[in-house]
C-alpha cells in the first residue's frame, strides 16, 4: 500500500487478471459475479473474391462516412442500380473495410424488393431478424410494427452499428429499420432510386451504374487470366457486349469459362446469342442476355441437380428447410444432400442458416422459368402438392401435440405418401411453426391458387394454437378468410363451422367484441345445420365471453347457460371448463361472488384434468381479479401471481402483461405502492412491446399511483 496526501492509498504492483478485493475483515463468503457478455451480431455477408474495384463509388462512400463522423449526422445512403449491377457486392465490399469502425457490430437483411415470386419483406418481419440477432427471445418479440420499431431503436441506442439493408423496394419497406441513433450507419440497396428517404431522412443517393467497357475486361481478367483473354480479343468484346457490363452475368460467364480452360469463347458467345432473348424484363440492354449467362451454370449442373434447381422456383414462399425440399423434390433428405452441395458450389443457391435454403431473386426467377419449359404441368403440380402434404401433416402434428385435447372435429388430411414430422412436447411444435411460419403463410396462398381447397383451409386450422398463443392475429385473420372461402367452394359445413367459430376467436383477442359475437353467432347456424351439439357449446360460450366484455351481461345469460347445459349433457372437460369459466366471470361482473367462486373452482378442476393450459391461465386470471373485487385483496395477490407465473411458463405474452397488471392494481389496494409499481412497470413493458392499445391504461395507472 502506497500512502497518499489523505494517509490512505492503494497499489497494484502486478499484473491482475479478474476481481481485486482489500478489506481489512471479510464477514462470511465473497462471491465474484462475471457480467454477460453483450451480443454484437455479425451478418454480413462474404465479400466477394473477384470485384472490380469501383474507386469511385467507393471513394464518395468513406467520404461521406468522414462527414458524417465530423458533424454528428447519421450517415444513410442509398445505393440504386439496375437488376444485377453489383449493387449489393459493392454494399458488402465497403461495409468489410469500415467494419472495424463499428465494434457493436452489423446487421444485414435481404429484404427481397424484387423478389419474381415471393412478397417483399414485410418491415415486421425484418424487425424480428433484427431483434433475434440482438437476442431477444422469440416469445418477447412483439406483434406489430410500431413495437416492433421501437424495441429496436432502443436496443442500438447510442450503438455503433453498421445496417445493411439490401434489396430495398420502397422507402416505406426502409423506414421502419431505420436506428434512432447517430451513431450507426445505414446503407440501402435498391433497384428503384428512393428519393423520398433523401427528402425526408436526409439519405445520400449513389447511383451505380453498370461497368465500363475496362471495368468488364478487367473482372473477366480476375477469372480467366489476362493472357487468355488477349487470345481472343473479339470473342472478349462480345462477351463485354452482351453482358452489358452486369457483373452478375460477366461472372457467370467467366466461371463457365473457367472451368473448361479449352473451351474457345467464341462458342461461348454464340450461346449468348442464341438465347439473349430471356429474361428480357431483367436485362440492363437491349442486346443483354441473361437468361443465356444462367443457363450455362444450369446446363452443366447433374441431370438431378438441374431438377432440384428447376423445382425449388416453384414453391412462394421466403426459403426452404430441408424436409420440405425432400418432399418438394420426392426423395431423401440423404439423397438431396449431394445434388445441394452441387447448387451451392455453383452459386445457384444459398444457405443462409444450417438445413436451410434460398434463391438470389434472378435465379429464383430463371429457376421458376426452366420449371416452365422443363416440367409437364401435372409435374409442376405434383411437386407443389407434395411440399403442401408435407406442410400440412407436420403442422397438422403440431396442433395435435399442443391442442389436440380440445379438437372434438379433426378433418381427415388428404391422401399422400408424404410423411411429415412428429413432436414430443409443445416446445419442439411452437419451434418449428415459428420457423416456418412466413413458409406456411405462402404455402397457404399458394394451395388456394392452385385449388387445392383441402390443404388451403387444413393448413390454417393447423395455425390456430400458434396464432391464439403469440397474438399473429393478422395471419390467423387473413389465412382463415382463405379457409372458409375453401369451405365454402368444398361445401363442408363442418369446416365452415369451426372456421367461422375459431375466426370469432382471433377477433375476440383483437378486443372487436362485436364481430367476435357475430362470428360466434354465424358459426352457431353451421353447428345447428349440421347437428353439431360440442360446436354449439363452444360457440355458445364464445358468444358469451364476447357479450360479457362488450357489457350486455344480460344478453350472456341465455347463451352461457345455454353452454353449460350442452357441456353436461356430453360430459366434456375441454366444453364444461370453459363454460364454468365463462360463468364464473358472468357472475362475478354482476357480484354475485359466491356463484363465480364455485364456477371457477369446477373450471379449474376440468381444465386440469383435460390439460387446457390456456384455460387454466384465464381461470386464474378471472379468479384473482374475482377475489379482489369482493375484498379479499391478498387472495388476489396470491392468485395473480399464480397466474403470471403459469402463464410465463406457457410462454403466453398477452397473458403475461394481463396478470402484471392486474397485479400492479391488487398490490396497489393492498398499500404496498413500490411492488405495484415494479408490476405496473414490467406488464407496460410487455404491451409496449406486443404493440397492444393496454399500454396507453398502464401508462395512466402508473401516473395514478401516490408517490409516497
Amino acid at each position: 500500500m502506497r500512502e497518499k496526501a489523505d494517509g490512505v492509498g492503494n497499489e497494484v504492483a502486478a499484473p491482475v487478471h479478474g476481481p481485486v478485493v482489500q478489506a481489512g475483515a471479510i464477514q462470511g463468503d465473497v462471491h465474484f459475479h462475471a457480467a454477460k457478455d453483450s451480443v454484437v451480431p455479425r451478418q454480413l455477408p462474404g465479400a466477394t473474391r473477384h470485384f472490380v474495384n469501383r474507386a469511385v463509388e467507393q471513394d464518395m462512400l468513406t467520404t461521406l462516412l468522414a462527414g458524417a463522423r465530423s458533424d454528428g449526422v447519421v450517415l444513410l445512403s442509398t445505393i440504386d442500380g439496375t437488376a444485377g449491377v453489383g449493387k449489393s457486392t459493392l454494399a458488402v465490399h465497403w461495409a468489410h473495410r469500415v467494419r472495424e469502425r463499428f465494434p457493436d457490430g452489423e446487421l444485414y437483411v435481404n429484404l427481397r424488393g424484387f423478389d419474381p415470386i415471393a412478397e417483399p419483406m414485410a418491415p415486421n418481419e425484418a424487425l424480428g431478424l433484427f431483434l433475434a440477432a440482438l437476442d431477444v427471445a422469440p416469445e418477447r418479440i412483439p406483434p406489430s410494427d410500431d413495437a416492433r420499431a421501437a424495441m429496436f431503436r432502443s436496443l442500438v441506442h447510442d450503438k455503433r452499428m453498421l445496417v445493411l439493408l439490401d434489396n430495398a423496394r420502397t422507402a416505406d419497406q426502409v423506414r421502419a429499420l431505420l436506428p434512432g441513433t447517430k451513431a450507426c450507419l445505414v446503407l440501402v440497396t435498391s433497384r428503384n432510386r428512393l428519393d423520398d428517404l433523401a427528402v425526408r431522412e436526409g439519405a445520400t443517393r449513389l447511383s451505380l451504374n453498370v461497368l465500363s467497357e475496362r471495368e468488364s475486361h478487367a473482372l473477366l481478367g480476375h477469372y480467366l487470366g489476362q493472357d487468355r483473354l488477349d487470345k481472343e480479343p473479339g470473342a472478349v468484346a462480345e462477351i463485354v457486349v452482351h453482358c452489358a457490363g452486369l457483373p452478375l452475368a460477366l461472372a457467370v460467364v467467366a466461371v463457365r469459362a473457367a472451368e473448361f480452360a479449352d473451351f474457345p469463347l467464341d462458342e461461348l458467345v454464340e450461346e449468348l446469342r442464341n438465347e439473349r432473348e430471356r429474361l428480357d424484363a431483367l436485362d440492363a440492354g437491349g442486346a443483354t442476355g441473361i437468361r443465356a449467362v444462367l443457363s450455362w451454370s444450369y446446363r452443366s449442373l447433374s441431370a438431378e441437380a438441374a431438377r432440384l434447381f428447376r423445382l425449388m422456383g416453384l414453391p412462394t414462399g421466403p426459403d426452404m428447410g430441408l424436409d420440405a425440399l425432400a418432399a418438394l423434390a420426392d426423395r431423401t433428405k440423404r439423397d438431396l444432400r449431394r445434388t445441394l452441395a452441387e447448387l451451392l458450389r455453383a452459386n445457384l443457391i444459398e444457405q443462409p442458416y444450417r438445413g436451410r435454403y434460398r434463391f438470389h431473386d434472378l435465379l429464383r426467377s430463371y429457376a421458376a422459368e426452366c420449371a416452365t419449359a422443363d416440367e409437364s404441368t401435372d409435374t409442376r403440380h405434383a411437386a407443389i402438392r407434395r411440399m403442401l402434404d408435407f406442410y400440412l401433416r407436420t403442422s397438422a402434428a403440431a396442433d395435435h401435440q399442443t391442442i389436440g385435447h380440445a379438437r372434438h372435429f379433426t378433418a381427415e388430411l388428404p391422401a399422400c405418401d408424404i410423411k411429415g414430422r412428429t413432436f414430443g412436447n409443445n416446445e419442439g411444435a411452437v419451434a418449428w411453426w415459428e420457423t416456418e411460419r412466413h413458409n406456411l403463410r405462402a404455402a397457404i396462398k399458394q394451395a388456394a391458387t392452385l385449388d387445392l381447397q383441402e390443404h388451403s383451409w387444413q393448413l390454417p386450422r393447423s395455425l390456430m394454437y400458434l396464432f391464439h398463443l403469440r397474438g399473429y392475429t393478422d395471419d390467423w385473420i387473413e389465412t382463415y378468410n382463405i379457409g372458409i372461402e375453401a369451405a365454402r367452394r368444398l361445401g363442408d359445413a363442418a369446416a365452415q363451422a369451426n372456421l367461422l367459430y375459431e375466426l370469432g376467436i382471433a377477433y375476440y383477442d383483437c378486443k372487436d367484441f362485436d364481430a367476435a359475437a357475430r362470428y360466434a353467432e354465424l358459426s352457431l347456424q353451421h353447428f345447428d345445420a349440421i347437428g353439431d351439439v360440442q360446436g354449439r357449446g363452444e360457440a355458445f360460450t364464445m358468444l358469451g365471453h364476447a357479450l360479457i366484455d362488450a357489457e350486455r351481461y344480460e344478453e350472456a345469460v341465455h347463451p352461457l347457460a345455454s353452454a353449460l347445459e350442452i357441456a353436461e349433457s356430453l360430459n366434456n372437460g375441454y366444453v364444461q371448463g370453459g363454460s364454468h369459466n365463462a360463468l364464473g366471470l358472468l357472475h362475478a361482473k354482476l357480484g354475485r361472488f359466491e356463484q363465480a367462486y364455485t364456477h371457477f373452482e369446477q373450471a379449474l378442476r376440468f381444465d386440469r384434468e383435460v390439460g387446457e393450459e390456456l384455460g387454466e391461465g384465464f381461470v386464474l386470471h378471472n379468479l384473482a381479479n374475482t377475489y379482489l373485487d369482493s375484498g379479499q385483496v391478498d387472495d388476489a395477490i396470491n392468485t395473480h401471481r399464480q397466474a403470471l407465473e403459469f402463464r410465463r411458463k406457457i410462454q403466453h405474452r398477452q397473458g403475461e402483461g394481463a396478470s402484471l397488471r392486474a397485479l400492479g392494481s391488487a398490490l396497489g389496494q393492498s398499500g404496498d405502492l413500490e411492488g405495484a409499481r415494479r408490476a405496473l412497470r414490467e406488464a407496460l413493458t410487455v404491451f409496449e412491446e406486443l404493440g397492444l392499445d393496454e399500454a396507453a391504461d398502464v401508462r395512466a395507472e402508473l401516473g395514478e399511483l401516490p408517490t409516497s
